[in-house]
């Protein structure tokens, strides 16, 4: 049995899927005045550091290409219900990463967060510290202050449909 186009878009896919996990998913731009001027800082986390969904959402979509490749090489042919298995737990995986995403909904106006008053060497660290906090991850944008998701999340996002349709398309018989 030689391995064709279907089995290598399944794997490509689901690698691209756990490479996009340690992409930078989550930003916080913190505005920052000091002798050299006015500058953003951003501080960056991965699905990893910042989302308990998102790391399920990228083990899930991963673990279904795994499983179909390994199952297409042991034995010639998924089955059936093992195919519709694994495309419902990608699109479980996409149901995660979008809810997270839509549960950190943007806030109107910044909370209050209380920062140590004492010589702190990384203020603006401090601040995004603050903002980045596992699973209680809030969007907010203002003039000096930009929190949110950013092009890791959007590249993580497309490997996990990308995943999906890969799936889709190798069918059951993978050929």
């Amino acid at each position: 049995m030689g391995l064709g186009w279907r089995e290598g878009a399944v794997t490509v896919s689901g690698l691209l899927v756990l490479a996009s996990a340690f992409l930078p998913w989550w930003a916080v731009g913190v505005q920052v005045r000091d002798a050299s001027g006015t500058h953003v800082e951003t501080y960056f986390g991965s699905a990893w550091q910042m989302s308990s969904r998102w790391s399920a959402a990228v083990l899930i979509a991963f673990g279904a290409a795994a499983v179909w490749l390994t199952w297409r090489l042991i034995r010639g042919r998924v089955a059936w219900p093992v195919w519709g298995v694994l495309l419902a737990a990608v699109a479980f995986s996409v149901f995660l990463t979008l809810d997270q995403r839509d549960a950190s909904e943007e806030w109107l106006s910044a909370p209050t967060i209380q920062l140590n008053t004492g010589p702190d060497p990384d203020p603006a660290g401090s601040l995004a510290a603050a903002w980045m906090q596992r699973d209680d991850l809030n969007a907010y944008v203002s003039d000096g202050l930009n929190i949110g998701v950013t092009w890791g999340f959007w590249t993580g996002f497309t490997a996990i449909i990308l995943t999906g349709i890969s799936l889709a398309l190798a069918g059951p018989r993978g050929s």
